[in-house]
């Protein structure tokens, strides 16, 4: 049986890994951006960068040049069956309305780190990260918009709070470094639900996968 998620305990939990890794994954994603012109090396950052919450699930520090490793780079036909698959499914989910496109897509939301991690097939990727988020999707959902709502709110405080007493250079300042704050905040609460969700229970999920094919 999968484990619940908890809403509250999982925001803050990933905002502190969040912090915790903030000017690695901010100097990450500048690289990423600058670089993503760059054929061939783009593919790789690209798919390095969505393995990012896999590896704060891990208690890793993450290193701002670590999207450049030629490891990401080995095997890009699994990664784009892998997109592909993944796109089609949403698609279809999609054309029934816009509630079965978002359970496929939540369903799906670790299958590029699976892929990556456990050099599974796509297929399987698929598979695992459908049963890690079984009973858990819309709690899932739900905990992203909390966040998002929260930190939008917070934003919009500090906005007007700022431009009362300021106009300028400092109001600027302040803005942005509450803008970079999105990307290492996200990122951390998608690594508390993937490490609760597939990490802690792979062993489980592994043994059903078992027992299904035998």
């Amino acid at each position: 049986m999968n484990k619940k998620l908890e809403i509250i305990p999982t925001i803050l939990d990933g905002v502190q890994i969040g912090l915790k890794n903030f000017p690695s994954l901010i100097v990450a994603s500048v690289l990423y951006v600058l670089t993503l012109w760059i054929p061939y090396i783009n593919v790789g950052t690209t798919i390095a960068m969505q393995t990012v919450p896999g590896r704060l699930a891990k208690g890793e520090i993450i290193s701002p040049v670590f999207i450049f490793d030629s490891t990401y780079r080995e095997d890009f036909s699994a990664y784009f069956l892998l997109g592909g698959f993944m796109y089609i499914s949403i698609l279809m989910g999609l054309f029934f309305g816009i509630i079965p496109g978002i359970v496929i897509a939540i369903s799906l939301q670790f299958s590029t780190m699976i892929l990556i991690d456990d050099k599974t097939t796509p297929l399987e990727a698929m598979r695992l990260s459908n049963m890690a988020t079984k009973g858990n999707k819309w709690t899932i959902f739900f905990t992203m918009l909390l966040f998002i709502v929260v930190f939008y709110v917070g934003f919009g405080i500090i906005t007007w709070v700022t431009s009362i007493f300021d106009s300028g250079v400092f109001t600027f300042i302040v803005l942005m470094l509450c803008s970079s704050l999105l990307i290492p905040f996200s990122l951390g609460i998608n690594a508390v639900i993937y490490r609760e969700l597939y990490l802690n229970n792979k062993e489980n999920l592994t043994k059903i996968r078992l027992v299904k094919y035998t």
